[in-house]
């Protein structure tokens, strides 16, 4: 059964906690409270070598693509989850 990640994200933002941009992202990586990571695929191999060690779901579209996704106005490189909702998003299988 194919996963809406459209979905998912959106009710992550709505009912669970984020942090968005990739600044934010690292420091949330670092700091221990990022759950999981999801990557937009223009995302620099730079930054995804900095957040090595957390689930990662790799969003298949570029930085715009993420934030229509997210129902945001701007563009999103990459977002942390630091707690799910009800989102299930934890429960998607991490994508190298």
């Amino acid at each position: 059964m194919e996963t809406d990640l459209n979905k998912v994200f959106r009710s992550v933002l709505s009912t669970g906690k984020v942090v968005i941009g990739t600044r934010q992202t690292i420091d949330a990586v670092k700091n221990g409270k990022a759950q999981s990571v999801v990557l937009s695929s223009n995302c620099l191999e730079k930054t995804r070598n900095e957040l090595k060690g957390v689930p990662a779901i790799n969003y298949p579209g570029n930085g715009f693509d993420l934030g229509i996704a997210c129902g945001k106005p701007f563009s999103i490189t990459a977002f942390a989850v630091l707690e799910p909702g009800d989102s299930g998003i934890l429960t998607l299988k991490e994508n190298e």
